[in-house]
């Protein structure tokens, strides 16, 4: 009986030693990252797409002359000169027409002149043409199409529309009429103050003019092919 007894105690002793497994410290379970909402990437997206907005710093009184040349002017004319060149290109603008007169004759190919040039700022084109029967040498008309943003010729509103920041430095006469002078982001500049109509910038050394200017005084003939 003792023996039976002393075996089943040994046996209950094997047992519990094959069916105890030795235990591992419980590891710590990782926290999902946290996802970004899809409408917050679509908000980061949408303002680094949105273009920086242009800060124009003009005075209204300032303002009102610059944008009086839209307004109250149909059509002018004046001289040009750039500083790249002491020659004056004479300059008529209507509407979307212009048409310009060079200071020299431009000799083509076969004896073929031109010394005018017309655009139409709306469907940009230009078109040389020779006006005149001694300066074309007989050969008056169209002599051929140009490259229009080659020979494109910015006006004095054009140069306005670049202004963004305007301080007026006094007020003075040219040709006769009352004008503003103002330093700009463009250089310094001289505008007519009923009509706004630029007459001159002044960069540094360089100096651009738009001289004997006249108002409102033009027909489409003035600006077209006849």
């Amino acid at each position: 009986m003792k023996k039976i007894y002393i075996a089943l105690l040994v046996l209950i002793l094997l047992v519990s030693c094959t069916t105890q497994q030795p235990t591992t410290p419980e590891q710590p379970t990782a926290e999902p990252e946290e996802e970004t909402p899809i409408e917050t990437i679509q908000e980061i997206e949408e303002t680094l797409e949105e273009p920086e907005e242009e800060i124009i710093k003009i005075p209204n009184d300032i303002k009102e002359i610059l944008e009086n040349g839209k307004t109250k002017l149909d059509s002018y004319s004046y001289n040009y000169k750039s500083p790249d060149s002491n020659l004056k290109y004479n300059m008529y603008v209507k509407g979307s027409n212009i048409k310009i007169t060079l200071p020299e004759i431009n000799t083509e190919e076969e004896g073929k002149f031109y010394n005018t040039i017309y655009f139409d700022t709306e469907k940009k084109t230009a078109q040389a043409y020779c006006i005149g029967y001694s300066a074309c040498e007989g050969k008056v008309g169209k002599v051929k199409d140009l490259n229009y943003e080659k020979e494109y010729i910015e006006t004095s509103l054009d140069w306005l529309d670049k202004v963004t920041e305007a301080e007026k430095v006094d007020e003075r006469q040219i040709e006769g009429r009352n004008a503003v002078y103002l330093e700009t982001n463009i250089g310094k500049i001289t505008v007519e103050s009923y009509y706004g109509f630029l007459y001159r910038i002044e960069d540094g050394n360089k100096v651009w003019e738009f001289t004997d200017a006249a108002f409102n005084s033009l027909k489409d003939s003035d600006v077209t092919a006849q």
